[in-house]
């Protein structure tokens, strides 16, 4: 009996026990639970804009909402197609909305708008993932059909296919860096994807069944995949040996996303999970859905995690205490109703009749908050922006908003305006990082670092400039009020164009060697020509004096006056600054000048040979560069050459045989020719003697250096013995007589000075 006894009291005591949890439960939660009566569907997908203001989400009525996160309002209920939507996404830059739907459609929007802007059709079932690259520029879907489709988001065009799954492709992640994509499916595997070369490169059996979701760190260390009967599996990236697998839910995992060391997970088993990344260890679960929990969104940076779920809401939660801090319900009609668990609440016209509190009666209107802030019911203000921003070339705007109660904006430091709606746009310099402060009237600010980067643009040299020249593409890093940066070097804006300007260069035509004529005019000819036009032809003579000549037209054939023989360089320019160049040579034909007067060792009359001109000189061979006036080509007005001496001459036999004569000019002879051989002579008046082989008669002609000639003949004999005696008689009579002669000249002296005596 005691026994039994000592059993009741313990069971009482339990019984109380419980009993007073649930009280103590029940005076802790104040909050009043709202719930929709009709016209609900369930919301399949969810994707957050990412400046954070915006929330789209997908339900099986074929709609799509586009919410306000800043006051809970619905701002968009579109009905782009017939067909339930299966997933969600937001472009990068936050421009466009994405939406797939269960027939394999995808639709783009304006996100703003709501105007219609593309529509994809490549899958052939039902869209269950849509991603965004990290540059904006590429989406992935991955289908039902075992495919996935990239599409270019620039171009609004299909790329490529890559197939290899057996079944339903679920879930994808992308690492841009190694150009990999990671895809899951319902036939149990993980495939690993080269986006360069769109083949797949390895095959990973999860082993836990069917494959749902898919998630890697920041740090790409660690992969996680999902399963649709609960357990999720932990992979070495580097070696790909799996590490651990923990039963994380009793359902498909819906979502897995990785912030820093934590895992948060969802499931259709209706609840959210925050485990540790390094053992995979439950931290929390959160709760509050009552049917499947669709897919989560969670960002650290703003603290929040967000949800979609079969019950038709889509509900934000704080990230660090893991409570409900609002939910958005959604009605087919596009009536809404959002709510905070304290019981404020913001409707459309018809949306507060469609929902109870959870003891049955209708929202009270003292209960509403007329701005209905749903998001910052626990601190004012805030601030909402993405981070990373990007920049460009067109757009240099810092793009931010913040919760209406603020008073003052600052970027590091600096007061910055804003509209009635707490947008702020604010130009930029260059990429950094920007220290945003946002203070209400109380004081109270709300502190937050915005990266803003320069997004990746090509950029061609419009001129030579360090390493690079004209033409080169060049990728611009960082941009100045003035400058662009280019691997690490600033560059002057003015240097580079976004246009690829013309690097074709001129084209030049005409004889590489041209001849011209010594003592006239001479002429450079060649043509130039260009696809945009030549502007300008540079020409470099020998001397290295320039000329330019200004062309402007598309061809031109050009006939230029020089001043000289020699080496040209002709460079054309076209209207784009490019250059070609090309020599040329001008020649002449070695010409015979006459010197007009006595320079150095020349004398006039001289015949010289001219072999180059210059613009005030001639070369003459063997001597050099002399004035043009020294020099002409016109016959001087000369007498013939004069050719003196013996027409006969005698030579004895034993002697050799020379005719000499003696030549002269009034101004030079030039040459003499004895027996068909020429002698140079280059003197006024010279003695010849000339070496013959024989007695007889020669010819003599000799040309002065005007052309003037003059023949003579001479005979060359041999002395006769007759002719030898009357020399001998004649010259001893001219001996006799001149003795005679003395003889009497001596008396006749005597004679005289005899009479001189006698006188005396």
């Amino acid at each position: 009996m005691v026994e039994l006894i000592t059993i009741l009291i313990k069971v009482i005591d339990l019984r109380r026990v419980l009993l007073l949890l649930v009280l103590s439960l029940s005076v802790l939660s104040l909050a009043v639970e709202f719930l929709p009566l009709e016209m609900v569907y369930s919301a399949t997908s969810l994707a957050v804009s990412p400046d954070g203001s915006r929330l789209v989400s997908g339900y099986i009525d074929n709609t799509v909402k586009v919410w306000n996160l800043t006051d809970g309002t619905l701002i968009n209920n579109l009905s782009l197609h017939s067909s339930w939507v299966t997933a969600v996404a937001v472009s990068r830059d936050g421009n466009l909305g994405i939406a797939g739907y269960d027939d394999g459609i995808i639709r783009l929007w304006n996100l703003s708008t709501g105007q219609a802007v593309k529509s994809f059709s490549s899958h052939t079932s039902s869209v269950n993932c849509l991603i965004v690259s990290e540059d904006g520029k590429t989406l992935y879907s991955a289908g039902s059909d075992g495919t996935i489709k990239i599409w270019s988001i620039t171009e609004l065009a299909f790329i490529r296919t890559l197939r290899g799954h057996s079944g339903p492709v679920n879930d994808l992640v992308h690492w841009p860096a190694q150009n990999r994509l990671y895809s899951v499916s319902d036939d149990g595997t993980l495939r690993i994807w080269d986006t360069s070369t769109n083949q797949q490169v390895r095959l990973i059996r999860g082993e836990i069944g069917a494959l749902s979701s898919v998630a890697m760190d920041e740090g790409r260390s660690v992969l996680i995949v999902g399963s649709q009967d609960g357990p999720i599996k932990f992979y070495d990236v580097k070696t790909w040996n799996p590490i651990r697998t923990v039963k994380a839910h009793n359902a498909e995992v819906t979502t897995i996303s990785i912030e820093g060391d934590r895992v948060f997970t969802s499931s259709r088993d209706r609840t959210i999970k925050i485990l540790t990344l390094s053992s995979g260890s439950l931290i929390k679960m959160i709760t509050g859905h009552r049917w499947d929990v669709s897919s989560i969104q969670v960002s650290s940076e703003r603290g929040l995690i967000y949800s979609s779920s079969m019950d038709g809401t889509v509900k934000i939660w704080d990230l660090e205490n893991s409570t409900e801090l609002g939910t958005l319900v959604g009605f087919g009609d596009g009536e809404y109703f959002s709510y905070s668990p304290d019981g404020r609440w913001l409707s459309s016209d018809l949306g507060s009749s469609r929902v109870k509190t959870i003891d049955g009666s209708q929202p009270e209107r003292t209960a509403r908050v007329s701005s209905g802030l749903i998001l910052q019911i626990e601190k004012l203000p805030r601030i909402y922006g993405t981070s990373p921003q990007y920049i460009n070339l067109d757009s240099n705007l810092l793009r931010f908003s913040v919760s209406k109660p603020v008073v003052k904006v600052l970027i590091d430091g600096k007061e910055t305006e804003f509209d009635t709606r707490g947008e702020v746009e604010a130009e930029v310099a260059s990429a950094g990082s920007f220290q945003i402060k946002a203070y209400d009237s109380t004081g109270s600010f709300d502190e937050r670092t915005i990266e803003v980067l320069f997004e990746e643009t090509y950029m061609y040299f419009l001129k030579d400039s360090g390493p690079y020249v004209r033409g080169d593409r060049v990728a611009i890093g960082n941009k100045s009020e003035t400058q662009f940066l280019v691997n690490g070097e600033w560059f002057d804006m003015e240097l580079l164009s976004k246009v690829k300007p013309d690097t074709e260069k001129p084209r030049i035509d005409g004889l590489a060697v041209q001849l011209v004529t010594l003592g006239s005019e001479m002429r450079l000819k060649f043509s130039v020509s260009d696809n945009t036009g030549v502007e300008l032809v540079r020409i470099e003579s020998p001397d290295s004096r320039i000329q330019e000549v200004s062309v402007e037209a598309v061809s031109s054939n050009l006939d230029l006056r020089v001043y000289g023989t020699g080496d040209y360089l002709v460079t054309a320019i076209d209207f784009e600054g490019n250059e070609k160049s090309m020599a040329f040579k001008l020649i002449v034909e070695e010409t015979i000048f006459r010197v007009a007067q006595d320079y150095g060792t020349l004398r006039r009359g001289q015949e010289v040979l001219v072999t180059a001109e210059g613009e005030t000189s001639f070369y003459i061979k063997e001597y050099g560069w002399v004035e043009k006036d020294i020099l002409t080509q016109a016959r001087f007005a000369t007498e013939a050459p004069v050719i003196h001496g013996e027409r006969t001459q005698y030579i004895p036999p034993e002697q050799e045989k020379l005719l000499s004569f003696r030549v002269s000019d009034d101004v030079r002879v030039a040459e003499v020719e004895v027996l068909g051989k020429v002698y140079p002579v280059n003197m006024r008046e010279m003695d010849m003697f000339i070496l013959v082989n024989d007695y007889g008669e020669y010819t003599v002609r000799v040309r002065d250096v005007e052309g003037n000639s003059t023949e003579e003949t001479f005979k060359l004999l041999a002395p006769s013995k007759s002719m030898s005696m009357v020399n001998w008689k004649s010259i001893s009579l001219v001996v006799a007589i001149a003795g005679i002669l003395l003889i009497l000249l001596f008396r006749r002296s005597s004679s005289r000075k005899r009479r001189r005596k006698i006188r005396l």
